[in-house]
């Protein structure tokens, strides 16, 4: 299990700040240089490693600052780098506001360079957390005061995708012919609650087994410990019984209670002798851009209201849902990551309802989804891509009338 916590990203106070984006469309990587603008040219100086991996760039008479490429550049990018700096001035249309932008070539010989142009495959491989992460050692405790919640002994199952229903209702129309001389499936037939055609067959929590989707668990009323409920207007909300932090909300439909992932943390056994145990959490902008992404890969939809009971929230399009980058100033360094690369701004109440319940003849988004979130995980993210924002180029954080943002995405594979 993987032990993360938000990135750092540096503020844009640095003198010299470099950034650099992988286009694998286009098999390119832009470099992006920020220097003050009243600092001439020439004072700048770009070198290309022997690897052709990083780039370290320096201003007169100051330490250099080193970037590492999100991915190797071909030998030619060498010669666009070691360009006279008089020269900059006349090739870079923003040269007066001290942005510098190079467009350089992958090498399209390195094989980590093929692994980082795929297309992500799997839903597991951006989502934290899922069966494969789990064993029946694995405890769940809150995150603000450590009190245990879940303990172990449970079996971890993952649920299937959003999209489970409609293949239920394809199944139905499409699953195979009982054998001759046999009738329907009866909801006592053990093939059919195992195939998934079975009337009984239902999402429903058991004791003993802990079901899993994207940003929570199912467990059963009667596993959890140390919590208590909060009946209100429309829900119960499960919260710590001893700090009060809200960890879910019980789930009458599935005979359950959801706990949120970003609420808990997990217990890692150790090899070790003695044995020690470690405890990982993920924040809440990763489990929400797992959300975020689910529905990019199971509806094709990148448009997003974020919101709280229709309170302010968040206007979301994923330009990009895998951006490989990496940034570097004078005070801090980023290595290569993977992130989404998000336009968003703020929606006021009323934007909210206009754009989800649109008045009638007013024509409608239907590229639109909702998704709904705890105010503190809406503030929480949109925290986030506002500190990511000061790290870009300053000409590329803002698009029309929406702000640029990245996020960090979970990743089980390392490329």
């Amino acid at each position: 299990m993987q032990s993360l916590s938000p990135q750092t990203h540096p503020g844009n106070e640095s003198p010299l700040q470099l950034h650099a984006e992988l286009l694998p469309n286009i098999r390119q990587l832009t470099l992006c240089i920020s220097i003050p603008p009243t600092t001439p040219s020439t004072d700048l100086t770009i070198s290309l490693s022997v690897s052709r991996r990083s780039v370290s760039v320096s201003l007169l008479n100051d330490e250099p600052v080193t970037l590492k490429l999100p991915a190797r550049v071909n030998q030619a990018s060498r010669r666009i780098l070691q360009l006279h700096p008089t020269t900059f001035s006349q090739a870079q249309p923003n040269a007066e506001q001290g942005q510098y932008s190079f467009p350089l070539q992958l090498d399209e010989t390195e094989n980590d360079n093929a692994a980082l142009l795929k297309i992500d495959g799997a839903l597991d491989g951006f989502v934290p957390w899922t069966a494969t992460d789990m064993s029946s050692d694995t405890r769940l405790r809150c995150l603000g005061c450590g009190t245990g919640v879940l303990d172990e002994g449970k079996v971890w199952k993952d649920l299937p995708s959003g999209n489970w229903a409609e293949m239920m209702d394809f199944w139905h129309c499409h699953k195979p012919d009982p054998p001759a001389g046999a009738g329907e499936p009866s909801e006592d037939d053990p093939n059919a609650l195992v195939k998934g055609y079975g009337a009984a067959n239902q999402v429903v929590a058991r004791e003993g087994t802990v079901l899993i989707d994207v940003p929570t668990f199912l467990v059963a009323e009667g596993d959890c410990v140390g919590v208590k409920q909060i009946p209100n207007e429309n829900t119960t909300t499960i919260c710590c019984s001893t700090c009060n932090t809200r960890l879910g909300v019980h789930d009458p439909i599935a005979n359950g209670h959801r706990l949120f992932k970003s609420r808990l943390s997990a217990s890692t056994p150790s090899p070790d002798e003695p044995p020690t145990t470690t405890w990982a959490h993920h924040p809440a902008e990763t489990i929400i851009a797992a959300q975020l992404l689910e529905f990019v890969e199971r509806e094709n939809v990148r448009h997003f209201v974020l919101h709280c009971n229709h309170k302010s929230g968040l206007l979301i399009w994923i330009f990009n849902p895998t951006l490989h980058y990496s940034n570097a100033s004078s005070t801090h360094s980023i290595s290569p990551q993977r992130a989404m690369k998000v336009f968003f701004r703020d929606l006021s109440e009323a934007e909210i309802e206009d754009r989800l319940h649109p008045e009638p003849g007013k024509v409608s988004s239907l590229a639109l989804e909702e998704v709904k979130l705890l105010e503190d995980e809406i503030q929480t993210f949109r925290e986030v891509l506002m500190k990511s924002n000061r790290v870009l180029p300053v000409g590329a954080r803002v698009f029309r009338e929406l702000n640029v943002g990245l996020v960090s995405r979970f990743e089980r594979w390392k490329y």
